[in-house]
């Protein structure tokens, strides 16, 4: 099973994910491709579509993941919830215990590569958001005005792709940084910084201080097998030095 693991952001991102990535997918056998170049898309979210399609066909699966999500339980192939039967693509729903939520979380997704799955991304790029943004019903959750929505919609109406997604439960491979400390509290598989820039830079500073982790939040036993440097006593000084300075410019533009 040749499978290809994508992720990437234009502008290039601040989260250092692409290290996680790479040993995620050289753990498992799969490869790596980090995408940071400016595409067609007038719309940010739709980069990624871009970056699945240029090389889906080299693959018989991508699993895509944001650039802010990181895989977080480096015993456990995501591969399990790929795609089964006539289904072309998995994705998590939102976590249940959040107010805020949507039909599905594009953050993180698993395809299988054939045709049909290809005519859904080049479909992606294809439809009008305004249209869409009419057509939704506040039963299908937040809408966020990118990539998610449009998969939701062609998913629901076109019948080319009616019943061809499997939805898993959002601790399979979309839990939060909540779920580590403060709500419905599990190991994740993959953790995804969510919410408005200093919300998630806060939470990643404030994770990579309480588990003792580089930037790359890949567990030290890890980083040592692969010859990477790991985190040292000194460094959590420097981590709380940088969460000071950071909350401190926080307040003054609050």
């Amino acid at each position: 099973m040749n499978v290809g693991v994508i992720s990437g952001r234009y502008p290039i991102t601040e989260f250092d994910s692409s290290i996680n990535h790479k040993l995620y997918a050289d753990t498992y056998g799969y490869t790596y491709i980090n995408c940071n170049w400016p595409t067609q898309a007038t719309n940010p979210y739709l980069n990624k579509i871009y970056y699945v399609l240029a090389y889906l066909e080299l693959f018989d699966y991508v699993i895509w993941i944001d650039d802010d999500a990181f895989f977080f339980d480096f015993d456990t192939d995501i591969m399990q919830y790929a795609p089964q039967d006539k289904k072309i693509i998995s994705f998590c729903k939102s976590p249940s215990y959040k107010s805020l939520k949507t039909y599905l979380s594009s953050g993180q997704f698993i395809v299988k590569s054939n045709a049909l799955s290809k005519q859904f991304f080049k479909d992606i790029l294809k439809q009008d958001l305004n249209k869409i943004k009419t057509w939704w019903t506040d039963d299908l959750g937040y809408f966020s005005n990118g990539d998610q929505d449009i998969m939701v919609y062609l998913l629901l109406v076109n019948n080319n792709y009616i019943g061809k997604c499997q939805l898993f439960d959002y601790q399979k491979f979309n839990s939060r940084f909540e779920n580590v400390f403060l709500e419905d509290i599990h190991k994740p598989l993959v953790l995804h910084f969510t919410g408005k820039p200093n919300i998630k830079e806060e939470n990643y500073l404030r994770l990579q201080i309480e588990y003792k982790l580089m930037p790359s939040l890949v567990e030290n036993t890890i980083l040592a097998k692969f010859g990477l440097p790991i985190w040292q006593p000194k460094q959590r000084i420097s981590y709380k030095r940088r969460l000071k300075q950071y909350l401190k410019q926080v307040l003054k533009w609050s």
